[in-house]
């Protein structure tokens, strides 16, 4: 049984992908991925992160303890990509707390996101990698003390 959360997500897809079907369309695959929109945002300043915070793009919780890294978005072809190279991912969340990452892709079956999550990091600054093993729609889920943030990516093979 999927959690509620969860199945509110996927029905839309659902519904968009049959209707496409029904009425001959062959859409890619990206265009029915409900991306998650990062937002332009300068971060939160850092002692791990030399000089000034300048703006780019994140995925931002609500009540902006969590903040991950959107470093794509805005460069022409260039993606997060699945396969063992995996994606260099920055987030800021509560000083010192310990970042756990989930990800499951919505789209197809797959195996779930595989992370590297380096321990130690004391302030609010932790460097990740995320192994995604294909390509498709993900849903990313983090928790760090008692926050947590939630969004859709495209991966590129």
């Amino acid at each position: 049984m999927l959690p509620r959360n969860r199945v509110l997500v996927r029905l839309p897809i659902l519904l968009m992908m049959v209707s496409l079907y029904l009425f001959g369309c062959q859409p890619d695959e990206q265009s029915l991925c409900p991306v998650t929109k990062p937002i332009l945002a300068k971060p939160p300043a850092d002692a791990a992160v030399g000089g000034t915070p300048t703006e780019g793009y994140y995925y931002i919780n609500q009540d902006r303890s969590i903040w991950a890294s959107a470093w794509w978005t805005g460069q022409e072809e260039i993606y997060l990509r699945a396969g063992e190279e995996g994606n260099k991912v920055g987030w800021f969340r509560p000083d010192g707390a310990e970042l756990k990452i989930d990800g499951q892709r919505i789209d197809a079956e797959s195996d779930p996101l595989d992370t590297h999550v380096p321990c130690c990091y004391p302030t609010k600054f932790q460097s990740t990698g995320l192994y995604f093993p294909t390509a498709g729609c993900w849903e990313i889920t983090a928790k760090a003390a008692d926050s947590e943030i939630m969004f859709l990516v495209w991966v590129a093979p």
